[in-house]
């Protein structure tokens, strides 16, 4: 069944309790510079257990973005967010950190000690590092209805969690934690982006599909 869900972090599960992690590197950038931030005390199962995410278009990733530190590079004035999601054998943890950018002198960096936001995590049972077991690797779209699609993994594997996320030209957003969601779309409401987030206990790993809006009018 289809679920409209708003979330205010990236990951929500069931059973939450709250944690803390910490992202270490400046607050302050000059547009063109490049600077590096890290995940402090980080506990992740895996090498790769790590997913950073920018909101904004004053900067940019560079370089792997599932490591525990990540190089970002300012490329205009303004404020950036910039998001880390880990999963631990604790459980999944995210913390942000607000970055500041300016087009003139470099600011004075300012080194914070506590995280921007308070992060959420679930519960997980305790494991040792081990590689990455997901198999899902891309999803199709089908057709359930008229105005209705279903989108389907390519493994099915009730073992993992979903997190899908359907952008719409109107602005609007619809998320769904079912492992098949179905989304409505109409030729004025069509779909522009669909992001399919997928964690197992060991690591996590995300897909993203965009589709023209002449796309859903012969769908």
């Amino acid at each position: 069944m289809m679920r409209n869900l708003m979330y205010m972090l990236l990951f929500i599960f069931p059973g939450l309790m709250i944690a803390q992690c910490t992202i270490s590197g400046n607050a302050a950038m000059n547009a063109g510079d490049e600077s590096v931030y890290t995940v402090t005390g980080d506990a992740a199962q895996c090498a790769d257990c790590h997913l950073w995410v920018t909101v904004g278009s004053n900067a940019t990733i560079s370089g792997n973005n599932r490591q525990q530190t990540v190089k970002l590079k300012a490329v205009a004035g303004g404020r950036q967010v910039l998001s880390a999601a880990v999963l631990t054998p604790q459980g999944l943890v995210q913390c942000s950190k607000n970055i500041d950018i300016t087009d003139g002198k470099p600011q004075a960096a300012v080194n914070t000690s506590v995280p921007d936001v308070q992060a959420q995590t679930a519960t997980a049972p305790q494991t040792s590092k081990v590689d990455c077991d997901i198999e899902v690797n891309n999803y199709k779209e089908v057709k359930y209805a008229e105005g209705i699609v279903t989108f389907f993994p390519n493994v099915n594997q009730s073992r993992y969690s979903y997190e899908w996320t359907a952008n719409y030209a109107t602005g609007e957003t619809m998320k769904s934690t079912e492992k098949v969601p179905q989304f409505p779309y109409t030729k004025e409401k069509s779909i522009t982006v669909v992001k399919l987030r997928v964690v197992s206990s060991a690591c996590m790993r995300e897909f993203t599909k965009t589709y023209d809006s002449s796309y859903w009018r012969w769908f």
